[in-house]
């Protein structure tokens, strides 16, 4: 994700909304703008960037070698593995 921050000081704008989409497209990325001071654009992107990377992590399933079901179902027990 790229951010440009403090957009609520356009007077001050260093770098044009344009170039940061573009950026963001060729690394394909999201981008926003955000103003943490005019609260904009800030629940989103971190509301974003979580979903994405939930999205992005695999979900472990437990395997037969690591759980013990006989009690009735979960994880209830590891079985020892080591050397």
């Amino acid at each position: 994700m790229l951010l440009g921050n403090k957009c609520d000081m356009e007077d001050k704008r260093v770098v044009l909304k344009a170039k940061g989409e573009q950026i963001a497209r060729e690394h394909g990325i999201r981008f926003f703008e955000t103003s943490a001071k005019a609260n904009i654009n800030i629940e989103k992107a971190f509301l974003t960037l979580a979903e994405d990377i939930l999205r992005k992590t695999p979900v472990k399933e437990p395997n037969s070698e690591n759980v013990d079901i006989s009690s009735g179902g979960g994880v209830t027990g590891w079985k020892n593995k080591c050397c």
